[in-house]
């Protein structure tokens, strides 16, 4: 394997499955409230985190690269006070999933040096990605963190767990 092909695996089983897989870990330990409690008025609830990790891999990994339609309401992602229901909430974010998954499919490991479709931020497509997994992977944290400081043993060793059980960690 060349070095393209490694980065788009790895990127691939983080983005569409092992990060996803922490965040349903996450909501399952929950009840309807604690989706959407926040610590204050200008903090986060993992709702919102849900809302807006789904607005934004729809537009910089589905509409950019994988060539969705997409017309994002970045505001309205931390607005939301809910509570949506969960089945709801996690539907749109499956739909993100999804899409991903697709967008993956089509992405080759030469389109990875492709010029960025956001030239301003990026030079390369493989940044746009790589943004994309470590964007996910820091509000994923703190969706496990919520889940875990609202219930002793909520998403325990997710992290270790899903990365073992979805191919992206080498040894078992």
């Amino acid at each position: 394997m060349n070095v393209n092909e490694v980065i788009l695996a790895a990127l691939r089983t983080r983005i569409t499955a092992v990060f996803p897989a922490q965040v349903r870990a996450a909501v399952e330990a929950l009840s309807e409230d604690e989706i959407w409690w926040r610590p204050n008025e200008s903090a986060n609830s993992i709702g919102n985190l849900i809302l807006h990790l789904a607005g934004s891999l729809d537009h910089y990994l589905n509409r950019n690269v994988g060539g969705f339609a997409f017309d994002r309401d970045r505001a309205a992602e931390f607005a939301e006070r809910g509570p949506i229901p969960r089945e709801q909430l996690m539907e749109r974010f499956e739909a993100m999933v999804t899409r991903a998954t697709e967008t993956f499919d089509k992405l080759t490991p030469e389109r990875l040096n492709e010029p960025s479709p956001e030239p301003t931020m990026y030079t390369l497509l493989v940044e746009d990605v790589m943004n994309v997994a470590i964007h996910l992977a820091n509000h994923v944290g703190q969706i496990v963190w919520i889940a875990k400081s609202l219930h002793e043993g909520a998403a325990h060793e997710t992290w270790i767990k899903t990365h073992r059980k979805l191919g992206a960690w080498k040894s078992a």
